[in-house]
């Protein structure tokens, strides 16, 4: 069989659908977590995967989505975090055979982010790479995040992969119906930030029908290069004698098929209220569908959080602020909020930081949650210190321009690995790129 990343690049492949509604039918309690039955009820996990597979699904999809420790300590599992990952993956493996690809779902923590919430950057981190391990160790193809609503949790977890494991990564994302998720970001921003990190997909799922996921799927198209995924939930769910039911039926599901295909989509499945009868009526749909060329974009974008900027053949309102000895005191004292709440509301397109030589130590995690709060726009910065620049660009929820003189020490690679776009002085792409 072709590895995973080349099947992608020739054709669209074929997810597969739901795990938490097929449970239910077959005996899940509300109260009971879907991933414990890896351990206590194998057979009934190996025949739900064996349905999609039944179906067409090039991909299935490990029963481990809320399989990390924060999650399973909710349900007295979190001892047994290893276990029900690996014997996620192992489960899928044995159906998958060798002609089918085996995705281990990874989603969110649950909790919030600082500043709003109590979960930092690093333990995000040390979360994910827990439960990655048991699912690398298992013989996973391919890791897929997905249903994360923060974008900077998506990167701490983007990051654990990439630095612990050698598992292709899928990153997808859920939208509210202004193709923003819950934090704020934009669907353009988290598709250029995810193919700054180098992820081998990105994409959507979730949300609601198959139409709530159109306008994000097109938004993406535009600014990556990178094949796309979507998964849809089918429909939304009504209330019936006390039950959330979805009501949509497998042809209207399918009937997007042809459009996300000719907007980049080249991994295609189903999500919440999705049954193997979704899945085989969109195989029937590929079958049906001629597949374009991926095109290539431009990659000269930046952005913050919230929003991106092209930089190249561009004239940019720059805003800038020098870090001299005197504010180097007010970092070192932590004054954030003083440095930098002046270009809350300026009338900029990115806001560019010269930290010069600057070597002072100071909370580089508090620094950038608080521009990250106050300032919306993109952020370039210079800087010669490697262990400044190195924790600026792994905090930061957006893709940073980092301007590199011909003298600098900073290391190209070390860039690259967090996404930075390289720039020369004058805030123009640097010709390497």
């Amino acid at each position: 069989m072709k590895s995973f990343l080349t099947s992608i690049q020739e054709r669209v492949l074929l997810y597969d659908g739901s795990k938490g509604v097929m449970l239910q039918k077959r005996g899940l309690k509300g109260n009971e977590a879907s991933e414990s039955w890896n351990l206590s009820k194998p057979d009934e996990i190996k025949n739900l995967y064996n349905l999609y597979k039944q179906a067409g699904s090039d991909v299935i999809q490990t029963n481990t989505f809320p399989g990390n420790r924060v999650t399973l300590d909710k349900h007295r599992l979190g001892d047994k975090t290893y276990q029900v990952n690996f014997e996620g993956v192992k489960l899928a493996k044995e159906v998958a055979g060798d002609n089918t690809y085996v995705a281990a779902s990874v989603g969110p923590t649950g909790m919030i982010m600082e500043p709003a919430g109590e979960l930092s950057f690093d333990k995000a981190y040390d979360i994910f790479k827990e439960q990655l391990k048991a699912i690398e160790d298992a013989g996973a193809d391919v890791v897929n995040f997905e249903t994360f609503t923060d974008l900077n949790e998506l990167r701490a977890a983007i990051l654990a992969a990439k630095e612990t494991t050698s598992l292709p990564i899928i990153a997808s994302v859920t939208f509210n119906d202004n193709s923003r998720t819950l934090s704020g970001n934009s669907a353009e921003v988290c598709g250029i930030v995810c193919e700054a990190l180098n992820v081998e997909v990105v994409g959507a799922n979730c949300s609601g029908g198959p139409d709530s996921l159109l306008e994000p799927i097109k938004k993406m198209h535009g600014v990556v290069s990178i094949p796309l995924s979507v998964k849809a939930n089918a429909g939304m769910p009504e209330l019936v004698a006390g039950e959330a039911v979805y009501k949509q039926k497998p042809e209207q599901f399918s009937a997007y098929t042809k459009e996300y295909v000719e907007h980049g989509v080249r991994l295609i499945g189903g999500c919440c209220g999705t049954t193997p009868e979704f899945i085989s009526a969109l195989r029937k749909e590929l079958n049906e569908i001629k597949v374009p060329n991926l095109e290539l974009r431009s990659n000269t974008m930046i952005a913050s959080a919230f929003s991106y900027l092209e930089l190249s053949n561009k004239e940019l309102s720059i805003e800038k602020l020098f870090i001299n000895n005197d504010l180097r005191d007010v970092l070192k004292k932590g004054d954030f909020y003083s440095l930098l709440q002046d270009y809350k509301a300026a009338k900029m397109d990115c806001l560019f930081i010269d930290f010069g030589d600057m070597n002072v130590t100071f909370d580089v995690w508090e620094f950038i949650s608080t521009i990250s709060y106050l300032v919306k726009k993109p952020l370039i910065i210079k800087c010669d210190s490697l262990e400044i620049v190195d924790k600026i660009l792994r905090y930061y929820p957006g893709r940073v321009g980092v301007v590199l003189s011909n003298t600098s020490n900073l290391s190209r690679e070390q860039l690259k690995h967090y996404g930075a776009l390289i720039l020369n002085d004058k805030f123009e792409p640097s010709v390497q790129e």
